[in-house]
């Protein structure tokens, strides 16, 4: 027992060696004591370990919440400029859409009766985004759901220019259609003179008959031009008996027109013509008393009377 006792309070000698005119200086420290030395230095680097890093971390979470803080700033700025965007966007389609139902209505797509302004409602959308800010103290939505509820009216936007676009190329399709219509529909003098014989019943030159004139006579110089009053293709060009040479156009859309009594031709068969293109020129060739052209508009082959087709003055 003695000697475990001796064991357990075993000490340490530790020796101060000096230089050699001082004497070394011994003493002696307890195993208890080294032992709590040890234990009170270890304490006191994990302590202090634990405080740098808590301050380390606290250093980091810091420049996280500046970084996310300086984001989420960015972010409504941009979804404020962005709001902004869609209010002007809509606007402009509200405008669009009023000029397409007077274009629909100038056109005759649609009644005039349909003719409507274009309603609006709800909140500002640009003011929606310019708010964000302005009020210290509200609890302001996270920008993902700002960003969620602009789903819906871009959505919304993008309807409305498809059917304006869907609308606007209808518009287009039909006003080319009409283009081309008056293109061929005849509207101008084949040539320019008097008018010696008019369209309907008269008596014959030639026979003295009281009969039907189908077309009407323009009396002028021999040899002046005759030119297409509409675009076509030219479907005949020959000498015939009573027409002495004759055109005949097809100008499309149920519309021809013959010419007769040329004395000579500018065009050949098959060829495609437009308004105010030479095509022969005045004569008197077949029945005829003198220089004129005789001049026909057949709609879907009925006769019509040319005079109503002569648009343009002398």
């Amino acid at each position: 027992m003695i000697v475990k006792d001796a064991k357990k309070r075993r000490n340490f000698s530790v020796i101060i060696v000096s230089d050699a005119t001082s004497s070394n200086k011994e003493f002696s420290v307890s195993s208890k004591l080294v032992r709590n030395a040890v234990l009170a230095f270890s304490f006191l680097v994990i302590f202090f370990g634990f405080i740098i890093f808590h301050y380390l971390t606290m250093t980091l979470d810091k420049q996280k919440m500046k970084s996310l803080e300086f984001e989420t700033k960015d972010k409504r700025q941009k979804i404020s400029e962005l709001s902004s965007t869609i209010a002007v966007l809509n606007e402009r389609l509200k405008k669009m859409e009023i000029y397409k139902e007077r274009i629909m209505v100038a056109t005759g797509l649609t009644s005039p009766l349909a003719l409507k302004e274009v309603g609006s409602g709800g909140p500002d959308v640009g003011n929606t985004g310019s708010d964000f800010s302005s009020a210290p103290g509200v609890l302001q939505p996270p920008p993902s759901l700002l960003q969620k509820n602009m789903i819906p009216q871009t959505a919304d936007i993008r309807d409305k220019a498809q059917k304006i676009e869907d609308s606007l190329k209808s518009m287009e399709k039909f006003v080319n259609q009409q283009k081309l219509q008056l293109a061929a529909t005849p509207a101008i003098w084949p040539t320019r003179g008097l008018i010696s014989g008019v369209f309907g019943n008269r008596i014959h030159p030639f026979t003295g008959r009281y009969e039907f004139h189908n077309a009407i006579d323009i009396a002028t110089q021999l040899g002046n031009k005759i030119i297409a009053p509409a675009d076509g293709v030219v479907l005949v060009a020959e000498s015939r008996e009573y027409y002495g040479k004759m055109i005949m156009i097809d100008h499309g859309f149920g519309y021809v027109t013959r010419y007769g009594h040329l004395s000579g031709f500018n065009v050949r068969e098959g060829q495609r013509v437009r308004r105010y293109d030479v095509i022969g020129y005045v004569g008197t060739t077949g029945r005829s008393n003198g220089p004129h052209l005789h001049y026909e508009v057949r709609y879907f082959d009925k006769p019509m009377n040319p005079a109503n087709f002569i648009l343009d003055s002398q």
